[in-house]
């Protein structure tokens, strides 16, 4: 699901469409590029077309035939910068608004689909496509002059460009003065992107540039999703939504409202730079005719007031199954019958820290559910062999309160306790007949020491952030016989910056463990037995390393810790699991920087 084109693609270019490319000017009326008009009052065109210039003129030579009187420079103000500052940088866009709106009989461009310049399965024109911009060179200032460009759905340059060229048969090449020049399908007429820059030096002068496609300038510009036709909501309630959330900052993080409403879509999570980037996205890659009413309700509790009610009202009357005053001040909504209402998140995060003095340790337990503290445990002192009982005694009474959720165990210890078979303690709930293993949820394992402000936080949020755009966790196996000490482990991990997992065969030395704290390593996974353990002389830890790193390679960082529940009960089920199972005693140290504050776990909670 995306972006489509709301005209007959096949339908004639009319002359009136021809009016939307546009000059853009300086005070003096001097060229500096070109731009393109996308409604009756603005005009897209290149950051650096603009740079300095907080007001240009506009001429539209389209216009010199049937409306002479506006194809004479019009006034016209920047209105709108993207990022760029520098030759290199994104975002190189602006938005540019007439001081008066032009005549309706002016018709700006017409879109394709923002997704037009990629192969479509079965559609071989896809592979190659023949392009035309108007741009305004020396020379060429008053009417401008074409180029024909050419390009292919393989030739993206990173998240923003995609590259283009000019065949050397051509007369026309690129030069100064395409900066900002639509670039449109010549058989429609529709726009598919816009011309940055271009080669200026050297034997490929003119015949290689960049453009920004639609789909970059929509990340860069949200205003022009207003503009498009998107299937997945009508323009005019789009328009509306879109307005309510702009420049708005829900109180949680954005990933986490997504997979609050989606806990069971697997497909990692792009960064999210806006609320509306989140819908959009939403919109357009999450299947189900509620997914926009799951998203919203999840979203508004944590919108400020006045946001979450003008978003309340807006799905009143647009969103079939909205109940009024359902979402408000964080209520669950309740489904109605033979709907499926939105799963929440939820943690108990159990916090164990070391005394100063003496071998005892403070324990702590919060309960979380949608990343809000709202229940947990006074600090108690208790010695290290009191643990488990402690935490098994409390674990019931918070647990219940999670019962409608998506919820995990987190144990934030020290070092020396990581090694704790803590998926193998049991919860108690009252009146059931039998306790029940944690490894029944996700449970994790992380650093206590990492909540407090050290330069490894950082590492760890670099190394967080690189895993997680990847996509895949990719652990690097370390195998039992290494015989590394920690200078060497640790002048590997921090040479590796985009070592991000780690896999090793046994429970890790301390040396190798605190190297690979003390690098921020976010991810680690260990088995908690020797690799020789009931097999004299036969060592099976390459076999074991081999079946870890398979089974969860791919995963995504943000499902880890479900894909590691489902090996654990695996392992031990009579007809999946063995002896030699991967997900047998397994460890999963898991320690997402941004859980730091959230949950707050240094903080007073109701209860406490």
């Amino acid at each position: 699901m995306g972006a489509r084109g709301g005209r007959d693609t096949g339908r004639a270019v009319s002359a009136a469409v021809q009016c939307w490319r546009a000059r853009i000017g300086g005070a003096d009326g001097a060229a500096l590029g070109a731009g393109l008009l996308v409604d009756r009052t603005r005009l897209v065109t290149c950051a650096h077309v603009v740079q300095g210039r907080p007001e240009v003129s506009v001429t539209l030579p389209g216009l010199a035939d049937t409306l002479p009187a506006l194809a004479g420079g019009l006034p016209a103000t920047v209105t709108w910068r993207g990022d760029w500052r520098r030759p290199g940088d994104p975002g190189d866009i602006a938005v540019v608004e007439l001081a008066q709106p032009l005549p309706s009989a002016v018709a700006p461009c017409v879109f394709a689909p923002a997704d037009a310049l990629w192969p479509v399965a079965g559609d071989a024109r896809a592979a190659t496509r023949e392009l035309r911009a108007l741009g305004f060179p020396d020379g060429h200032e008053a009417q401008g002059a074409y180029v024909t460009l050419r390009t292919s759905g393989d030739r993206t340059l990173g998240p923003e460009w995609q590259e283009i060229e000019v065949e050397q048969a051509h007369l026309r090449r690129l030069d100064e003065g395409f900066s900002g020049a639509a670039v449109y399908d010549p058989g429609t007429g529709h726009v598919v992107g816009m011309v940055t820059d271009a080669v200026l030096h050297g034997d490929h002068a003119g015949y290689i540039g960049r453009m920004m496609p639609l789909r970059t300038i929509r990340r860069h510009w949200e205003g022009l999703d207003d503009l498009l036709d998107l299937d997945w909501l009508a323009r005019d309630a789009r328009c509306a939504l879109r307005a309510l959330l702009e420049g708005v900052k829900p109180g949680v993080g954005l990933e986490h409202v997504v997979r609050a409403a989606f806990p069971t879509f697997r497909r990692p999570l792009p960064p999210f730079p806006s609320t509306w980037a989140a819908v959009r996205y939403v919109g357009e890659y999450v299947s189900g005719h509620d997914r926009l009413l799951r998203l919203l309700t999840a979203l508004v509790p944590h919108l400020p007031d006045g946001t979450a009610t003008a978003v309340e009202d807006w799905m009143r009357g647009r969103l079939d199954g909205y109940e009024p005053g359902t979402t408000r001040h964080g209520r669950p909504r309740q489904p109605r019958a033979g709907q499926s209402g939105t799963v929440r998140t939820g943690s108990v995060i159990v916090r164990l820290d070391p005394v100063t003095r003496g071998a005892r340790l403070e324990l702590t337990v919060i309960t979380a559910v949608d990343g809000t503290a709202v229940a947990g445990t006074a600090t108690e002192r208790i010695r290290r062999d009191q643990v488990r009982a402690k935490v098994e005694a409390v674990l019931a009474a918070q647990a219940r309160l999670l019962h409608d959720c998506d919820w995990m165990l987190e144990f934030v210890v020290p070092q020396g306790l990581m090694h704790l078979p803590y998926e193998e303690w049991e919860l108690r709930e009252p009146g059931a007949s039998r306790p029940r293993p944690l490894r029944t949820v996700p449970v994790v394992v992380r650093h206590v020491e990492r909540l407090k402000p050290l330069t490894v936080t950082h590492l760890t949020r670099e190394r967080w952030r690189t895993v997680r755009a990847r996509g895949e966790t990719r652990p690097v196996p370390v195998a039992c016989a290494l015989g590394f000490g920690y200078e060497e482990f640790y002048g590997w991990f921090d040479a590796e910056e985009d070592l991000c997992a780690l896999a090793y065969a046994t429970h890790p030395a301390e040396d190798g463990l605190a190297a690979a704290l003390d690098t921020g390593v976010p991810i680690m996974l260990w088995r908690r037995s020797a690799c020789c353990e009931g097999r004299t002389g036969v060592c099976t830890s390459d076999t074991f390393l081999e079946r870890l790193t398979t089974a969860v390679g791919t995963s995504h960082p943000d499902r880890l810790p479900v894909e590691v529940m489902r090996l654990r009960k695996e392992a031990h089920s009579p007809y999946t699991g063995d002896a030699d199972h991967c997900g047998r005693r397994l460890t999963l140290f898991w320690d997402d920087p941004a859980r730091i504050p959230d949950p707050p776990l240094a903080m007073g909670v109701p209860g406490a």
